[in-house]
């Protein structure tokens, strides 16, 4: 009986250790697991059409200029960021309230999301990971497009879901507002250079000029509206057109004018002065209309979202810069004849005398051993427009090269406002 009692002790003990290590196996599976979900990485299906945006730290130097960042003030525009990214100002004021927040004191941090390009989207089919969606180009949807599913600081938990075309939409309207922006203070430098022209005969041309650059300051107004409805912009992009028809009008009769009074040369000073101030007024005319060329060819790739290339774009402008540089070079050699046959010095501010004056002042001169006499001064007006016109404008046109519409769109918080970081400006 008592071997019974101790047989049954001890399947007892035996029946007890085991339930205690199956115990402890099935805790340590269950962290295990735990463990492996908090590692795991979250990809949407493949089928899926949902976007994930990144929502990094970043430290205050990743940014090689604060100047370079361009603060979005425009409620429309941040509204539909809200919508894309909602909270994104206070996902970072989250991090900054958390355990990091002595760090971030200490150190300084922005918060940087990232709206991807739409050309690379076009190229993402290989991504590992991705989320398949579709995007619309000039001539309707154009393909797939896929994103990598991406989480805050390295976590497992995605910030929001949203469609590609919003994505796309709003960093397309983006890059569209910071060119705009760009164009709308070089044309008050335009407006500036009107100002400039004196007293003109053909008013006529001059309204002409003035309507031009009116009905590019319009889109540059209303540029959210435009960027935002398709209808709206792809009527500006044919308005584009008849503009830009109407400008290379204007400036081939500055070239032909500039050309025609480069054809005088048996001038004498009174002559030259004069022709000087007819010629400074077509040179200002010049440059503005050319200065509008490169706007419209500008406006032309901001309104299509960067669907046709720079090289496109820029067809006609070239022509016209050609004609530009060929025009510029006649005016240099005319003055250099004139100012070299009529003895005009432009570092000195002087000419030679000539004529009846000339022999006066000359024995004046010998009287008194000064060869100043020989000379007379000329006004610094007349000086500086010889210079301007001679150094001419070619070199003041940059044919924009860049393709913003390319690249990932950055968008940095800092202090709760939220900025376009254009062209990779980060280390």
């Amino acid at each position: 009986m008592e071997y019974i009692y101790g047989g049954i002790c001890g399947c007892l003990v035996i029946l007890i250790c085991l339930l205690i290590v199956l115990q402890k196996n099935k805790s340590r599976m269950k962290n295990q697991s735990i463990k492996k979900m908090k590692d795991i990485k979250y990809f949407p299906k493949k089928d899926s059409n949902d976007l994930f945006i990144e929502i990094e730290m970043l430290p205050v130097e990743a940014i090689k200029d604060e100047n370079s960042l361009v603060e979005i003030t425009d409620n429309k525009v941040l509204a539909q960021i809200n919508n894309l990214i909602p909270n994104l100002i206070q996902v970072g004021n989250a991090i900054n309230n958390s355990m990091l927040a002595s760090q971030v004191i200490k150190n300084g941090v922005l918060y940087k999301a990232v709206l991807p390009a739409g050309a690379k989207l076009a190229n993402s089919t290989t991504m590992n990971g991705a989320v398949r969606g579709f995007f619309s180009g000039a001539n309707g949807i154009q393909g797939h497009a896929n994103f990598v599913a991406v989480k805050v600081n390295n976590g497992a938990i995605p910030i929001a879901t949203n469609s590609v075309v919003a994505a796309m939409g709003v960093a397309s309207i983006i890059v569209g507002q910071y060119y705009m922006t760009k164009i709308n203070t070089e044309l008050k430098m335009i407006n500036d250079g009107i100002s400039q022209i004196q007293s003109f005969l053909d008013n006529e041309y001059k309204s002409k000029v003035f309507s031009l650059i009116a009905y590019i300051k319009k889109i540059i107004d209303f540029q959210t509206e435009i960027l935002e409805n398709d209808e709206l912009r792809l009527s500006e992009i044919l308005q584009l057109d008849r503009l830009e028809e109407k400008c290379t009008e204007l400036l081939g009769q500055a070239h032909l004018t500039l050309i025609d009074l480069t054809k005088r040369v048996d001038l004498d000073y009174k002559m030259y002065e004069k022709t000087l101030e007819t010629v400074n007024n077509w040179f200002i005319y010049q440059k503005i209309l050319m200065n509008v060329m490169y706007k419209i060819s500008d406006l032309r790739y901001i309104l299509h979202f960067g669907a046709i290339s720079r090289k496109q774009c820029n067809n006609l402008l070239l022509t016209y810069a050609k004609q530009n540089s060929e025009v510029q070079d006649r005016l240099k050699i005319w003055h250099k004849d004139i100012t070299k046959r009529l003895s005009i010095d432009i570092e000195k501010c002087h000419r030679k005398r000539s004529g009846l004056k000339e022999g006066i002042h000359g024995i004046i001169g010998l009287i008194k051993n000064s060869n100043n006499y020989n000379f007379k001064h000329i006004e610094k007006r007349t000086v500086n427009m010889i210079k301007a016109q001679m150094s001419g404008h070619n070199n003041d046109y940059l044919i924009s090269t860049s393709e913003l519409y390319n690249e990932d769109v950055q968008l940095i918080v800092k202090n709760g406002k939220i900025y376009y970081l254009p062209n990779n400006e980060t280390k």
